[in-house]
């Protein structure tokens, strides 16, 4: 039962040191003051124990030395009634036709009584005794002693203070061997490339503590690795299939734009399909892209002309949104971005579609300068729109799919672009636009 008791006190005083701990502190130094915390309260407890238990004995044996004085004394008056008491130092013996002599702080003492008193700069115990002889008062002067515990409980506190240092340091050093594996841990965790795949660590703390949580770690990656293998596979494969219907597609167009050239009515059908198309191969190259992990892959002498590519957007937009106004304000020197067409192609066609829907009839404007891409149309975002937008599956339209301003931010990430949407005010009117904006810089 007594262990029991132990354990279920050792494991509150840990929780309880654990609830008053900062949260911003370490393992490291969340172990060392837990030892340190232990130390010191049992140390503190073993001192006021010491303490205590040294004054119970010294009570009980000046207690025992007092009454067999007493009875020593009793026996010497039996032998001889006129015996005189004792007179030492320390000791003192009263009887009660002594009673002048003795001081009135202990004549109010009742028979039977034993505790302390104090004379001036002299304590002494005493102990009243009634016998047939009358009452006797015997005095025990435990100055010296007092003064003697009060040095010992001094050299035990500074020996307290000093053995919490100690083990502090001591406490801390160990904390640092302890928690040496999980150190090590963390940092090879830190120094795993994302873009590498088959590693394991499992071997590298094999004789370890943390062998289990490395071989889970392991475990994960092997998920982990089957999982990103799988989305690439798709995604290249999709890419990939994909480009056969469309070649397929653009070349009928191309042999059917020849043999109607003499039907302008077929025109306008036939030049959507092609936008269509190339649309179709922009989200195609752009899925392939995105599905290699490594932007070093992509063609290093890739250079978009962003000029170009924003009037051909522009143009495949408003033919597809022919009630919907689009005003222009370009840039007359090229801006040049190092990246594949298609990539660029994605994000201003997504955020230029999705401000013309969400345009009223004064349209949308896009704004090009030498480092960034701005478009504008009439609206308000509230903040759950302004937290949500970027994320995929979130739209605000119905029956959309949440995908293009998604696809959009994962391509301004890739290559280090700042894309924002926000709500700002058009001034004089003070009518609320929202600006989506790209900065190539």
């Amino acid at each position: 039962m007594k262990v029991q008791w132990l354990h279920r006190m050792q494991h509150m005083l840990l929780r309880q040191l654990n609830n008053v701990m900062p949260a911003q502190l370490t393992l490291r130094q969340r172990i060392a003051a837990t030892m340190v915390a232990l130390i010191t309260v049992a140390g503190l407890l073993l001192a006021v124990w010491m303490i205590l238990a040294s004054r119970r004995l010294e009570e009980n044996v000046t207690y025992d030395l007092l009454s067999e004085e007493l009875t020593h004394y009793q026996q010497r008056l039996h032998q001889d009634p006129g015996s005189e008491p004792l007179r030492s130092a320390q000791l003192r013996i009263y009887r009660t036709r002594d009673i002048r002599e003795l001081p009135r702080e202990i004549q109010r003492y009742a028979p039977g009584t034993y505790g302390p008193i104090r004379i001036g700069d002299r304590y002494l115990r005493v102990l009243v005794r009634d016998t047939e002889f009358g009452r006797l008062y015997i005095t025990y002067d435990v100055t010296t002693q007092l003064r003697e515990q009060r040095i010992a409980s001094g050299i035990l506190a500074v020996g307290v203070f000093t053995t919490i240092i100690l083990t502090a340091w001591l406490a801390y050093a160990v904390s640092g061997l302890l928690v040496d594996p999980v150190t090590r841990l963390a940092n090879r965790l830190s120094d795993i490339d994302p873009r590498q795949r088959h590693l394991r660590i499992g071997n590298d703390f094999a004789n370890n503590e943390l062998a289990a949580i490395a071989g889970s770690i392991d475990s994960f990656l092997e998920r982990l690795d089957g999982f990103v293998e799988r989305e690439q596979s798709f995604t290249s494969t999709a890419s990939h299939e994909l480009r056969t219907p469309l070649a397929v597609i653009q070349g009928a167009i191309e042999l059917l734009s020849a043999h109607t050239h003499e039907l302008p009515q077929t025109h306008k059908a036939i030049a959507r399909i092609q936008r269509a198309v190339r649309e179709m191969a922009d989200f195609t190259d752009a899925l392939l892209l995105l599905s290699r992990e490594d932007r070093n892959t992509d063609t290093p002498d890739n250079e978009c002309n962003v000029n170009t590519l924003l009037l051909r957007i522009v143009d495949d937009q408003q033919s597809m949104s022919p009630d919907r106004i689009i005003t222009t304000n370009i840039v007359e020197t090229p801006l040049l971005v190092k990246s594949p067409d298609s990539m660029c192609a994605m994000v201003i066609s997504n955020l230029l579609r999705n401000a013309l829907q969400h345009c009223d009839v004064r349209g949308v404007q896009v704004i090009l300068d030498q480092q960034k891409l701005v478009v504008r149309n009439a609206g308000r975002l509230d903040d759950t729109q302004s937290s949500n937008l970027f994320q995929r599956g979130f739209t605000t339209r119905s029956g959309g799919h949440g995908m293009g301003l998604y696809l959009a931010r994962r391509i301004c990430e890739r290559y280090g672009w700042q894309i924002a949407l926000q709500t700002v005010q058009n001034d004089p009117a003070s009518n609320s636009i929202v600006e989506a904006s790209v900065g190539f810089g």
